[in-house]
């Protein structure tokens, strides 16, 4: 048995985990650290030695038999291919860094070592959602990881605003998951004929869904476009992605969950649970790709307002972990648009980019707000960078990356799902434009508040232990470096790997450089490069240098006169506003309605008529039948005798 066989355990380890931390080590802290962190380096190496033993792009699967009843079948298996190996070392990195920082961010709460067996438990969902070889299985650990996700963010469920976090990320993501299982009965029901016919294919195999589709549509059983159709079910599984990516208006949702530790909100929002949106749509890409279908422009335009509208969110936050969650919101947008223009590789190369970065400046953020007594106000830090060297300059890396700097890794990634945009539609083009230099200002706005100037709150900040920035440092190096692997210089080598038919223009025998400084000139090149000029120096002049209006500062100055749009950005837009409001109604109603249909009907015809009133007829009616004379029940039983006797004779 090879490594590939035995890949399913790269999930299987985190679970052991968890189930040994929970009922055997949870009363020692080092021995439960110790499994939970020891499974995922585990399941990291395991992983690399798959990803150094894979040849080709012909994808390894294996199913075993999971629900027979009559012609339907149902698998639970083992996918391996470029696209999920480079999940699991992504999703395992991750992991991994986090566990070790956690050590040091968790070293005094009461719950750290059930802290640790829900992080376990996690990443287990996180690599059986990967390694998922259909849709049906995909369903159960994309649940699975929404379950652990409620469980971690309300992880203080003490604060009242960590309990609602965790019921509003619950019950959002569940409205998009409705979706997401209608949309998936839908495409079994409309080619069940295909999968009971090849008893031999996973039931909703990812490998044969084009197939499905296309048989389908060919024999009638799915239109293109219309309620019932390919567009449709590409939309309504998009609802359980855009859930899961936060995505407009459905984004609401990751903010909040900044009440969990804020390990989880490195995980939750680099590598794993808003990851999953994205990598669902890479995987049924194949039926949203579908020539006829209507589903991608849709899904590019929600994926554009995403990235702009949250970027809008994030220049006023003053909490660092909320305007990094909207950061998160904004970037998860770019990958969503990449999809949408019909480039779901690009969209994985800016997954992978981001989830470096931004758990780097997560688990930042984290040793900002330990050094700072946990003080999570940016109005409450400044001047950190001289009490904090470590975690300033790699938080400095991370800003860089995915501000667009030049040859760092977002720059490459973001920069080639603006190239795509530039060929496809043109204002989708200027919006991912306009939102690069948006993220400039954002990003620095944050990093000077937080490390530059002088220090304005009351603590006594210091540098963290190893623990907390050797993560950091870890990370570092591919928010500088792995987006080499993507771009012209190294001939799209990370694109390749994931898909070998995979388009660029570059032409044969030219080269990266070359090709590089042409695309440069052209403004797909320029503009964001310009934009993140832009959005870099108003940024220095308005926290920095703090340039003067009159004299006024910049930022009091737009506050002052543009009061309307500082307080909605600051307000999130009153989008939360919006949805109380209407449910509200919603809920007036069923109450109204609920007392309406109790009073009436369950106490009036039910309770109070039908059985109370009922009973009472009943009752008066059998009551003269119970006299207590003998001689009547005596009349009774011979007179029944005698009829029965004439029926049996007359009959």
């Amino acid at each position: 048995m090879n490594n590939i066989d035995n890949a399913w355990l790269i999930a299987i380890y985190p679970l052991v985990a968890a189930v040994l931390i929970m009922f055997f080590t949870h009363k020692s802290r080092i021995v439960s650290m110790g499994l939970s962190v020891g499974a995922v380096a585990l399941g990291l190496i395991h992983s690399f030695v798959i990803f150094l033993n894979f040849h080709g792009h012909h994808p390894y699967e294996i199913n075993l038999n999971w629900i027979s009843a009559g012609d339907f079948h149902l698998e639970i298996g083992c996918l391996i291919d470029p696209l999920a190996i480079g999940m699991l070392l992504t999703v395992n990195l991750v992991s991994l860094l986090v566990q070790i920082y956690t050590h040091g961010y968790m070293a005094e709460d009461e719950g750290y070592t059930r802290f640790y067996s829900y992080l376990s438990l996690f990443t287990f969902s996180m690599l059986g959602l990967v390694i998922a070889t259909n849709l049906f299985q995909m369903y159960f650990f994309w649940e699975l990881v929404g379950v652990c996700s409620f469980l971690l963010i309300g992880f203080w469920w003490h604060k009242p605003a960590a309990a609602h976090a965790c019921k509003k990320a619950f019950v959002v993501n569940r409205v998009g998951d409705a979706g997401f299982l209608l949309g998936l009965l839908m495409l079994y029901n409309f080619t069940k004929d295909f999968w009971t016919s090849n008893q031999d294919i996973a039931t909703l195999s990812f490998g044969k869904l084009a197939g499905a589709t296309q048989w389908a549509i060919a024999h009638n059983e799915l239109a293109l476009t219309g309620i019932v159709s390919v567009t449709a079910i590409g939309l309504l599984i998009f609802m359980g992605a855009a859930a899961k990516s936060a995505q407009f208006p459905l984004h609401i949702w990751l903010p909040d969950a900044m009440e969990g530790p804020t390990p989880i909100s490195a995980l939750i929002h680099a590598a794993t649970m808003v990851a999953a949106g994205v990598y669902l749509l890479a995987r049924i890409f194949p039926i949203l790709g579908i020539t006829g279908s209507e589903a991608l422009p849709v899904i590019a335009w929600i994926g554009g307002i995403t990235a702009i509208f949250a970027a809008t969110i994030a220049f006023s936050q003053n909490d660092i972990k909320k305007a990094l969650a909207y950061s998160t919101c904004s970037q998860l947008g770019y990958m969503v648009l990449a999809v949408g223009l019909g480039a779901p590789i690009i969209a994985m190369f800016h997954l992978i980019t981001h989830a470096m970065f931004k758990a780097m400046l997560f688990l930042g953020s984290g040793s900002v707000i330990m050094g700072c007594h946990h003080e999570q106000n940016m109005s409450e830090m400044g001047g950190l960078r001289k009490d904090m060297p470590y975690t300033a300059i790699t938080f400095l890396i991370g800003t860089l990356s995915i501000a667009g700097f030049p040859m760092m890794s977002g720059f490459w990634s973001k920069d080639m799902i603006i190239a795509k945009a530039f060929e496809v539609s043109p204002a989708l083009f200027w919006i991912a434009t306009i939102t690069a230099g948006m993220t400039a200002f954002y990003m620095f706005r944050i990093y000077f508040k937080t490390f530059e100037g002088q220090y304005r709150g009351h603590a006594h900040p210091h540098e963290q232990p190893l623990c907390v920035t050797g993560p950091l440092m870890v990370l570092a190096i591919p928010s500088i470096g792995l987006g080499l692997l993507g771009s012209p210089l190294m001939g799209y080598k990370l694109q390749h790997y994931f898909d070998a038919h995979f388009h660029s223009h570059m032409a044969h025998g030219q080269s990266g450089w070359e090709f590089f400084l042409h695309e440069l000139s052209q403004p797909m090149g320029y503009l964001p490069f310009l934009m993140f000029i832009f959005g870099t120096i108003a940024a220095y002049l308005t926290y920095m240098a703090q340039t003067k209006i009159g004299d006024k500062t910049i930022n009091e100055w737009f506050k002052t006169n543009f009061s309307i749009i500082y307080q909605g950005s600051l307000n999130k837009w009153y989008i939360d506003e919006i949805y109380n409001f209407f449910v509200s109604i919603l809920m007036g109603f069923f109450r109204i309605t609920f007392k309406i249909f109790e009073r009436f009907f369950i106490e009036g015809a039910l309770v109070n008529g039908l059985a109370w009133r009922g009973t009472e007829v009943v009752g008066e009616v059998l009551k003269t039948q119970q006299s207590g004379k003998l001689q009547n029940y005596v009349l009774i039983m011979v007179s029944a005798v005698g009829l029965m006797l004439a029926w049996f004779v007359f009959r």
